[in-house]
This record gives structure tokens, C-alpha cells and sequence, in this order.
């Protein structure tokens, strides 16, 4: 059975975008879409085999050097991502050369999240609902050299206030490659009459284990050679 249509995601994907639909006719902008559980420790854990998809609109898009205010959440965390723009649409079972060559550029992002609901194989449809808990996304440098997925030579740099605690090479160890995440999002989105749009950016899943917001006042993260991006809690 391919991920899209396992009946837990069908469900969670039409409420989904119902309140998606419901933002959007409110006056949000749409800008793209996240996955979320695609590391092979998530995937085993929730019963799945592919990421879980959730959108992005303008409301939910700051500026380098944000803070958020986490008094009150659940279970805050920071993640530390690759941002994929679109160049071109992508339909449903695009190789994965298909999918790299409709990629237009690369960046950094960090994503906040509030874990506030149960996690687990019997919560999918909730969580998707619930826009897989996105609270919030920065983005930096977009890289239009690296059109077609290039990510030859990045390597990543996460600071928790003054000290280095991470330096990722291998960015897709834990998100699974990329090519793959877009084509599973651009064949998940088909399954609900939906498509994945040049000029959709999407946030692949974060390159380290999330790390709480309680861990540190500031979170950086430097996706080199590019300028780092921060937020503070």
C-alpha cells in the first residue's frame, strides 16, 4: 500500500486541507508545504513509510531573529531543515531524478513546533489535522545555484547559544534523501486532488533530533556556506 493511501493519512490530510482551505479563505497565503516523522526511528514509531505532509501559509513565516514566546506549550521543540523551492510542478510517482530536476533552489530553515497532542500510530489523523504541530518557520539564503537538488558541499552547524552542539554532513542521514521527500509529498498531495506548484517551498525535516526550546535562549543554525539563521525562546 503506497503512504497516501493508508485510511489514517487519507483522513488526516482531508482535515487537513479543509483548515487549510479555511485559512486560506481568511486571507493566508499559501508558501508551501513540511513534512514531519520521516526519520527511520519516526517512521517505525508511528506504523508509517513515508513522511507525513503539512502545509505552510504566510502567517506562520518570521524573520531571521524571531522570538517565540513558548509559555504555555506543550512540548516545544526547534528543528533544523533543508528548504527545497519548486521550479516546476511535480505530479504523483515522479522518479527521483524527476523530482530533483523540478527543485529551483535550496536554503536553510528552522521550523518551531508544539508537541501538544499524542504521539503515535493511532494519532495521525489528529496530527495531520493539526498541521503536524507547526507553529513556525525562518528561512535564509535561497540558492538558486543549486537548482536540481544540488547539496554537494553543505554542511550544517546548530548552535545552542554560544556552543556548537552539532556538525551534520551527510544532511539526509535522518530525513531520508531528498528527491524522495519531494516525490512522496507531490504524489501525497495528487491523492487529494491537490499539487505540488512551482514556487512551493518545502521544508524537508530537521537534520538533528528536534531539540526543546527549554534547551537554550538562542538557536542557530548555519547551513554552510550560507549566513546562519536564528530564534530565540
Amino acid at each position: 500500500m503506497n503512504p497516501w493511501e493508508d485510511p489514517r493519512i487519507v483522513e488526516g490530510l482531508r482535515r487537513q486541507l479543509a483548515a487549510r482551505d479555511e485559512a486560506l479563505g481568511a486571507g493566508a497565503r499559501h508558501v508551501g508545504w513540511k513534512v514531519g516523522f520521516g526519520a527511520p526511528a519516526s517512521l517505525e514509531l508511528m506504523q508509517i513509510t513515508a513522511p507525513l505532509l503539512g502545509y505552510l501559509t504566510d502567517t506562520t513565516v518570521f524573520g531571521d531573529g524571531a522570538t517565540f514566546e513558548t509559555d504555555g506549550w506543550t512540548r516545544g521543540v526547534v528543528e533544523f531543515e533543508v528548504a527545497v523551492w519548486m521550479g516546476s510542478d511535480l505530479g504523483a510517482g515522479a522518479s527521483d531524478s524527476e523530482a530533483a530536476a523540478a527543485v529551483a533552489a535550496v536554503g536553510p530553515a528552522i521550523e518551531v513546533a508544539d508537541v501538544d497532542l499524542l504521539v503515535g500510530p493511532d494519532g495521525i489523523s489528529d496530527i495531520m489535522a493539526g498541521d503536524i504541530f507547526h507553529r513556525g518557520v525562518i528561512f535564509g539564503t535561497r540558492d538558486e545555484s543549486r537548482a536540481g537538488l544540488d547539496i554537494t558541499g553543505l554542511t550544517a552547524h546548530i548552535t545552542l547559544d554560544d556552543e556548537v552542539i552539532a556538525t551534520v554532513t551527510d544532511l539526509e542521514a535522518i530525513t531520508g534523501a531528498y528527491p524522495w521527500i519531494v516525490s512522496t509529498v507531490a504524489s501525497t498531495l495528487s491523492s487529494a486532488g491537490e499539487r505540488l506548484r512551482a514556487g512551493d517551498v518545502i521544508i524537508t525535516g530537521s537534520v538533528i533530533p528536534p531539540v526543546s526550546v527549554n534547551d537554550a535562549r538562542r538557536f542557530s543554525f548555519e547551513l554552510s556556506p550560507y549566513d546562519p539563521i536564528s530564534v530565540f525562546s
